[in-house]
Parts: C-alpha cells; structure tokens; sequence
C-alpha cells in the first residue's frame, strides 16, 4: 500500500497551529490572562483565518502589532515609543485589566470607559533613562573593613587621607 505524499505530510499541520496557540497563549499570560477561554478567544483575535499559515514567531509578531496598536490608542501619542509595548503591558497588569476578560483588547479603547483608560494612563511606569557609555570610578576592595579603619585611625595625619594601604 502507499501512501499519496500530501497524505503523509497531513499530520504535521495540526502540531504547528499548536505551537503557534501555545505561544499566543504564553503572550496574552503576559498581560494576566490565565482563563482558558480567555486564552483561546484572544488567540483566534489574532489569529483569524491564517492560524494553520502562521509559524509561533509570525504570530507574535503580529499579536504584538495588534496589541500594541490598541495601548498606542488607549496611551495617547505621549506614550509612543519603543517601549510601548514593555511600558503599556504592565500599566495593564497594574491595573487589573485582565479582570475584564478578552473583551477589553478585542473592544476600540474608544468604546472603554473614561475613567478605566486614565487609570491605564496614570499607571504607565516612568521610562528608565537611555545608556550612555562612560567611564566607571575606580573602586578600591577592601578585605577587613575593620582593620582598615584602624589603620586610618593609626595612620600619621601627614600621608593622605583617601589612599587605602591595601593598594
């Protein structure tokens, strides 16, 4: 008996989706969703009609498109950035967003009460500052703290006070 080629590569199909679910599903926990229904129904948001297309990084990709064009809405253009995503996921675990069920990111923001969205907005925790390269202070390791300070007590007032004998 032999099998028809497309027969035999028929099984693999349904692993990918899985994979594919099991990511979302790992991405949408992120923002405090734990329900399995939850979980399904904000997959399928993503997912639509693409779900057997789709590999697990694909749909990230485009989960954290979808949602974080909802934060760009329900933040306002002052909170655009790139670290939209970081900075507006937890404002809405802060919150408790995820208390409201799958509705709240399948909703227009426009349609959220007034209210909800300023305490989203209120809860966005403050950027940390860019890196920037420099130099570090020379730091100087001292072994016994104590017999350190008694060498400065002992030490005669003419050597200088901030070099360490240790050195």
């Amino acid at each position: 008996m032999t099998t028809h080629p497309f027969l035999s590569f028929a099984p693999a199909m349904p692993q990918a989706r899985a994979d594919t679910r099991d990511a979302l599903e790992g991405f949408f926990q992120d923002f405090g969703f734990t329900g399995r229904g939850d979980l399904e129904r904000l997959a399928s948001w993503v997912l639509g009609v693409r779900e057997l297309s789709l590999s697990p990084e694909a749909a990230l990709a485009l989960a954290r498109w979808r949602v974080e064009g909802w934060l760009a809405e329900v933040l306002g253009p002052s909170h655009v950035g790139p670290s939209l995503l970081v900075r507006g996921r937890a404002a809405f675990v802060l919150v408790g967003g995820a208390r409201w069920g799958a509705d709240v990111l399948m909703r227009e923001p426009r349609a959220l009460p007034e209210a909800w969205r300023r305490a989203v907005c209120e809860a966005v925790p403050m950027a940390a500052p860019s890196e920037m390269p420099c130099q570090m202070r020379e730091q100087v390791l001292v072994l016994n703290p104590f017999m350190d300070m008694v060498r400065r007590w002992l030490r005669p007032a003419s050597r200088q006070a901030d070099v360490s004998p240790s050195r």
